[in-house]
């Protein structure tokens, strides 16, 4: 827990009151609004009766810089009242606050992969202070039912207008499908999608710029990648992407698809949607967005960006997402693939594997899901996680890798660059690659007892986009480099 402190870089304590002053209470600390709004930043007013200190695990808006930060500790050296801008969870019914002696700043904390509420009731807490749970709650989307997804239809970012975006997205009259990457130059199809990309994140207000690599032989490189410049550090560019092109037919192993839902529409639109809602805020570093050509054919794509980064710049961190969806809530896993591989069997990227498990188990119910993905990869390794038969569910693992089968490996490989990818089952997946890769076989595929396919889709999509906002503002703040 020593090593996940420093990652969060909390100061060091700094004195406490007066022993003969009562220790505060969770009675002590009044919280409005009464009921936070999930999934949304809003200004919270914390009013102390005493003097305390009170720390909040989620981000916030610093109110000098306007820029986002991972959590802060008030300080109340008498009764009074403090307010500050702060997002709070996604997914979970409540929020908790930590509660200490005036001066406190360091805080013992749960394990990462552990939940406030395990924590508060573990051994290992003991009585370390006091906590103040404050209920949250998410409003649904007027007019849209659990059934299709309400319960994950409100926020910055949301899991049901992912769901939307990627209907349109692969309607048959949409003029998007069959983007087999531009094995002609200016094929049509990929063409529309291009332009209709960078309108979306010219909306978002970031400047799209569509790059061509076309003196290449076939097949051409083509991406399409939207930029805010950072207001502190412009040459350090943290990069989110996810692969535009499609497996053509006469791929292996299903023969090629029409229109690829799961691999890889879905993993554009959770990028899409993440970065719509990081659009609205400023960051340290410039914010990239990229979709690639080619990634089902060699990488031109992503090859040739690298290639050309500007002199000067350094890649901090890389977010992908690739045939993800298809996973947890449904009967199948979630699967978190951290690079470069350091030849260990779960890995020495560590840094990176406690901030992915802390940041989503701090948004959503999954503890225990994740701790069951690392006992499944331990136990049996990776094709354990390519099972369809509804063998291993509520599982999550977050692990470093030793596949590398997507764009992150080349950031990883050629730049040294700690890199991830958000996948599910890929090749347990019977419409890789085939044409039955479409949007109602990921609904019928994530069906479950307990809830329809849609329900559970549009739940596996705001918990992956979440993931990924809560990332780049994380890593925005402080960046994870690989240290072999």
């Amino acid at each position: 827990m020593a090593l996940f402190v420093a990652l969060l870089m909390f100061p060091s304590f700094a004195g406490c009151m007066d022993s003969t002053e009562p220790e505060p209470t969770a009675s002590d600390l009044q919280i409005e609004p009464k009921i936070l709004i999930g999934a949304e930043f809003q200004f919270v007013e914390f009013t102390a009766k005493r003097p305390m200190s009170v720390h909040i695990p989620y981000f916030i808006v610093d109110e000098q810089t306007g820029l986002v930060t991972n959590g802060t500790t008030l300080q109340f050296s008498a009764e009074g009242s403090q307010s500050l801008q702060m997002l709070a969870p996604s997914n979970l019914p409540s929020a908790h606050f930590l509660i200490g002696d005036v001066g406190q700043e360091s805080w013992s904390l749960r394990a990462t992969n552990e939940s406030w509420a395990e924590w508060f009731n573990s051994s290992t807490y003991g009585s370390a202070y006091e906590y103040l749970e404050h209920p949250v709650f998410r409003t649904p989307q007027s007019g849209v039912s659990p059934d299709e997804g309400a319960n994950h239809s409100t926020g910055l970012v949301d899991g049901h207008s992912i769901y939307e975006w990627l209907e349109m997205f692969t309607d048959s009259q949409s003029g998007f499908n069959e983007r087999w990457g531009p094995f002609t130059l200016r094929d049509p199809a990929y063409e529309r999608a291009l332009f209709f990309l960078r309108n979306e994140m010219s909306s978002m207000g970031l400047d799209p710029q569509i790059h061509r690599y076309e003196t290449s032989t076939s097949p051409f490189a083509v991406n399409v990648c939207g930029y805010k410049e950072g207001t502190v550090y412009p040459d350090e560019w943290l990069v989110m992407g996810a692969h535009l092109d499609i497996a053509e037919i006469g791929s292996g192993p299903g023969g090629g698809t029409h229109i690829g839902a799961h691999d890889n529409g879905a993993g554009v639109a959770m990028i899409l949607e993440a970065a719509k809602g990081l659009a609205e805020f400023d960051h340290r570093r410039t914010l990239v967005v990229c979709f690639w050509s080619n990634e089902e054919n060699g990488y031109n794509g992503v090859d040739s960006w690298i290639a050309n980064i500007p002199s000067g710049v350094l890649i901090t961190n890389y977010l992908n997402v690739d045939s993800a969806g298809v996973n947890f809530p449904g009967d199948y896993t979630l699967v978190i693939d951290i690079i470069p591989d350091t030849d260990d069997q779960l890995g020495e990227q560590w840094p990176m594997i406690h901030l992915t498990e802390w940041l989503g188990s701090n948004n959503n119910d999954i503890a225990e899901t994740m701790r069951n993905g690392r006992d499944l990869y331990f136990s049996e390794g990776y094709a354990a996680m390519q099972d369809h038969d509804h063998t291993h569910p509520n599982t999550i693992s977050v692990h470093e890798s030793q596949r590398g089968r997507s764009d992150y490996e080349r950031f990883a490989d050629q730049l040294g660059t700690v890199s991830m990818d958000f996948g599910a089952i890929t090749g347990g997946y019977d419409c890789y690659h085939a044409p039955c890769d479409t949007l109602e076989t990921m609904v019928e595929w994530m069906e479950t007892d307990n809830a329809t396919g849609q329900a559970n889709l549009c739940e596996s999509f705001d918990m992956i986009s979440w993931w990924v906002v809560n990332l780049f503002f994380h890593l925005d703040e402080t960046p994870i480099f690989y240290e072999d």
